[in-house]
């Protein structure tokens, strides 16, 4: 009797279930190989890119821009520098001293030409003070055109003075500008390794969730067989206890 049981219970469940688990269970393990993120190299004109694994990312940039980017961070770095050690008082000084030395010959030539038109007035008896007016020697009373020539003299020397500063200024800020623009430069070539990345990163996560979706749909008709063989079973174990039942009874 036992044997008879024994062979209606294999026949009636036998090993259907099981065998459709494991076709599934081997067949996710097949699928899951794809669905991972894999190691990856892309390859553009601006370099290349990988994922070596175990969290491990490399690029490398062509020739042409790894060229441009430490021509662009090391001159940022010196720029950057001459900004820092730039004194704008001392560049003023050398400035004003340029342009005062250029003008002091035409200062000359005025001084004459006033002095050459004071003796033919007559009104030389009037002797320059060049200590208090920048003409002339000796002393004596301050001649007035003598004065007012002096005046404009220093008046313009004072104006260089101020527009000798300003250069300075302009002049350091120049540098900063420049040296900050070179250092945009380089970071804007060194933004190229992060779209290499970025574009692996970005086609194998894609490729790895394609390759899960299209897993996860060759896995339903598993799913499907198991429910069906699942109904079947309780359907089985139905009949089952009841002809059990009514051959015990007979």
């Amino acid at each position: 009797m036992g044997n008879v049981v024994g062979g209606i219970t294999n026949a009636l469940f036998g090993k259907g279930g099981a065998g459709t688990a494991e076709a599934a269970v081997a067949r996710a393990r097949e699928l899951g190989k794809e669905a991972v993120f894999k190691p990856f190299t892309v390859t553009t004109g601006a370099g290349t890119g990988q994922y070596l694994g175990d969290g491990q990312y490399q690029t490398t940039l062509s020739a042409p821009y790894q060229d441009i980017l430490s021509s662009a961070l090391g001159g940022a770095g010196s720029m950057f520098q001459q900004a820092a050690a730039f004194d704008p008082s001392v560049r003023a000084q050398e400035v004003f001293g340029e342009q005062a030395a250029l003008l002091q010959p035409q200062f000359e030539q005025q001084a004459t030409a006033l002095q050459n038109r004071l003796f033919g007035s007559g009104r030389l008896g009037l002797r320059l003070a060049g200590e208090s007016a920048g003409l002339g020697a000796g002393s004596g009373m301050v001649q007035p055109d003598a004065l007012g020539l002096g005046q404009a003299q220093q008046q313009t020397l004072a104006q260089l003075a101020a527009q000798s500063r300003q250069q300075a200024f302009g002049e350091q800020a120049q540098l900063q500008q420049a040296a900050a623009g070179m250092l945009q430069s380089g970071l804007g070539v060194s933004a190229l390794e992060q779209q290499l990345l970025a574009q692996g990163l970005d086609a194998e996560t894609a490729r790895a969730a394609a390759a899960y979706a299209s897993g996860t749909m060759q896995l339903d008709p598993y799913k499907t067989q198991a429910q069906i063989q699942q109904e079947q079973r309780g359907q089985n174990a139905g009949f089952f206890g009841s002809v059990i039942g009514g051959a015990l009874g007979g």
